[in-house]
């Protein structure tokens, strides 16, 4: 709980709120000492400090998240770990830790509930939203997911640090008539249609890992998967399957930062699946009947009915947020 705002207030007061040691010395109390957090800008650092400067003084809780973790829930988490639900919060997230969803309707990290001092997330790792699957045959590619989705209008303050990512799922791609779309970041390939042997779609990649290639008939026509968006499938001479040369699904998108997208493989009559996104860019056109590359981080796969790219960050109206950005950090999608 925050300290009064007026009136008298003592020295066990303030010990209360930060903690500290008997005798109880207010020289324990600069402002970014080890007692008194930094959000307490009243309170100095060196020099002059009088008990009036604690006036609405709060203790900040900090919780890191080292390892891995999928759909993290802040809220959840931090009270788990010992918050109380009211004092002002921060998060770390650690160097190399993947923040992730395997859902496009759940972000990779969720901040949902009450946060009534605010919250800060100090982001040295990898926040991402899940890809989209390719298209199956002529249908569009799905959509990507958040990486951040905020669900309440609360004030937030994210920092991103020196090769630190917050990414959008890609767009998965549009499939071609037989041939099917690339997935994007996790997603699934889009599968062959018709007589095709083996035409499955390359299954989506783990975190860190590249996504599969395609299934194929006798042309050898998947698309390789990406380790961000898969490439689309090829296709046979005039496009459709037939019993000895089916048309190949589309690439699994992986999930590796930054990834480079999956390129098409083998071709015939020049049906060939567009090459998957790299990053954040949009997934290739194909040529002929092949089925279009998912797009990268936050971006859109590739054809008219494609997925679109996931938000880095999604929040409701009334959301108050705050995005640094250190140089050699990297943001793919909207905020």
């Amino acid at each position: 709980m925050a300290l009064q705002s007026s009136g008298i207030i003592t020295l066990t007061d303030i010990q209360t709120e930060f903690g500290g040691s008997n005798p109880i010395a207010l020289g324990e109390y600069y402002r970014g000492g080890i007692n008194t957090t930094s959000n307490n800008t009243a309170v100095p650092t060196t020099g002059a400090i009088s008990l009036s400067n604690f006036y609405s003084a709060t203790s900040l809780y900090t919780y890191s998240i080292t390892s891995n973790t999928q759909e993290a829930n802040v809220r959840d988490l931090a009270i788990t770990d010992g918050w109380d639900g009211l004092a002002p919060l921060k998060v770390i997230i650690s160097s190399g830790v993947y923040i992730w969803s395997n859902a496009t309707s759940t972000a990779g990290l969720i901040v949902a509930g009450s946060f009534p001092a605010g919250l800060v997330i100090d982001n040295y790792g990898y926040i991402i939203g899940k890809g989209g699957d390719g298209g199956n045959s002529g249908n569009g590619g799905g959509d990507g997911g958040p990486a951040i989705n905020v669900a309440n209008a609360i004030t937030i303050d994210i920092t991103n640090y020196t090769n630190a990512y917050i990414a959008g799922g890609g767009g998965g791609g549009q499939g071609s008539q037989g041939a099917g779309g690339g997935g994007a970041g996790g997603g699934n390939g889009g599968s062959g249609t018709g007589e095709s042997i083996n035409g499955a779609g390359g299954a989506g990649g783990a975190v860190g890992v590249a996504g599969a290639k395609g299934g194929n008939g006798s042309q050898a026509l998947g698309g390789y998967g990406g380790g961000s968006g898969g490439a689309g499938g090829g296709a046979d001479q005039d496009g459709r399957c037939c019993a000895d040369s089916g048309s190949g699904g589309g690439g699994g998108g992986g999930r590796i930062l930054p990834g480079v997208g999956g390129l098409p493989h083998g071709s015939y009559g020049g049906h060939v699946g567009g090459s998957g996104g790299s990053a954040n860019a949009v997934g290739g056109n194909k040529t002929g009947s092949g089925g279009y590359g998912g797009g990268g981080w936050g971006a859109s796969g590739g054809g008219n009915s494609a997925g679109i790219g996931g938000a880095a960050i999604s929040k409701v109206a009334g959301t108050t947020l705050t995005v640094s950005s250190w140089p050699q950090s990297y943001i793919w999608g909207t905020t």
